[in-house]
């Protein structure tokens, strides 16, 4: 083997050992890279989009290929029309129960409507048979000159007449001028629990022209006017209920109300009442009410000076109140009292117990003991309120009953 020379630092040449080099015959050819056409780089990609593919050697020396398919990705809109398909059905059920709940309502509205026009029907053949004969009843009472006979005409007379000997000493006697007639204008019954229904009719009293001593018409001439009534069984008669024909009150009510009395002091009164203010008092609810007497001319009615009276709106008096205040003639069945339907604007009809009372530093305060009833019938014919309603009962058949059971009576 040659030995290896060492570099001089003359410049010399350098020999170098070259027994290591092989010859050209045994030289490695370098690897050139294979160059794929177009054509051929579009079909393997069209291959690849399809399948991808691993070459695997096995311990043989065999080589094998494994073809794996590629995973497809989900649509990114399945979820939208997954959604949207549970959305078209919800509605669909929403639809379907409205639909039905729809087709209930009609079914009960037209079984109350079915329920009401038969009531209405009972009444009226009810009524036709017996508006003559209270008709009748209120001629006799008119035609007669003193409240002594004409208590003969009253329901409960033994209790009223009292009653009518004190209210007349004070008042004037309802007398029909000569040559008027009386007429009927509408008429109701009211349906109350037993066996005492209430007629409730309005009359008009028309008069015929007067004429002075020459038979001429006088510039004025007397206007015609209606006047309520109402009728109950007494026995086997109809008959007047004189209480609500005069809003009957024990008392005075202009000296009542003005307190000039000493002392703690309470009445019984037939008014109309009204709602003017809500407000707050001591972190409690109240309203602000007040009465007025009634008049037949509203002119009069409405120069009365009431004075305010403050009531809690969560106690019983202010809950009947709200029932009488809120009365909605609409909503008005058969068998219900009618009369309150005419009352005048913002005021309605009520029964009730006031008081006055001394407060600090001797204030008088007009109080209300009691609200009694939304109308102005003789005791034992208030409507109930509902915190005094009774167990549900078929109303129509109860009517029915009722009017039967009363045909015999006055006939």
């Amino acid at each position: 083997m040659a030995s290896h020379g060492v570099a001089s630092s003359k410049g010399g040449m350098v020999q170098r050992n070259v027994g290591t080099r092989r010859n050209a015959g045994e030289r490695i050819a370098a690897a050139v890279p294979a160059v794929t056409t177009m054509d051929e780089a579009r079909a393997e990609r069209k291959t690849d989009s399809r399948l991808s593919t691993d070459e695997v050697v096995s311990d043989d020396g065999q080589r094998k290929v494994l073809r794996r398919h590629k995973k497809r990705k989900r649509s990114s809109s399945w979820p939208l029309v997954h959604l949207g398909g549970w959305s078209i059905l919800l509605m669909l059920v929403v639809i379907f129960v409205k639909f039905r709940k729809a087709d209930e309502r009609s079914g009960l509205d037209g079984k109350e409507s079915e329920r009401r026009v038969m009531m209405q029907e009972e009444m009226e053949e009810f009524l036709a048979i017996r508006l003559p004969l209270v008709h009748a009843t209120l001629l006799q009472y008119l035609n007669e000159s003193d409240w002594a006979a004409r208590a003969q005409f009253v329901c409960n007379s033994a209790e009223v007449a009292p009653k009518m000997s004190r209210y007349y000493t004070r008042n004037r006697m309802w007398k029909m001028p000569a040559g008027s007639s009386l007429n009927v204008v509408k008429a109701n019954v009211v349906r109350h629990s037993g066996d005492r229904p209430v007629m409730e009719v309005l009359f008009r009293v028309n008069s015929d022209p007067v004429k002075d001593e020459e038979g001429n018409l006088l510039a004025e001439q007397p206007a015609p006017y209606s006047r309520e009534v109402t009728f109950m069984l007494d026995g086997q008669q109809w008959k007047i209920d004189w209480e609500a024909l005069v809003q009957y009150s024990p008392g005075s009510w202009s000296r009542f109300q003005s307190g000039s009395e000493e002392g703690d002091l309470s009445g019984e009164f037939r008014l109309f009442v009204r709602r003017t203010t809500v407000r707050l008092q001591s972190g409690r609810p109240v309203w602000t009410v007040k009465f007025y007497q009634p008049r037949e001319d509203l002119s009069e009615m409405w120069q009365q000076s009431p004075l305010p009276v403050v009531v809690d709106r969560d106690s019983e008096s202010g809950r009947r109140l709200s029932e009488i205040l809120e009365r909605d003639s609409r909503q008005w069945e058969p068998g219900e009292s009618s009369l309150w339907r005419d009352d005048p604007e913002d005021l309605r009809r009520v029964r009730v117990r006031l008081s006055w009372k001394t407060g600090e530093g001797n204030q008088r305060i007009l109080k209300v003991d009691k609200v009694l009833a939304g109308n102005w019938l003789m005791s034992g014919y208030e409507e109930p309120f509902s915190d005094q309603v009774p167990v549900e009962k078929d109303v129509g058949a109860e009517s029915k009953e009722t009017l039967e059971r009363s045909a015999e009576g006055g006939s």
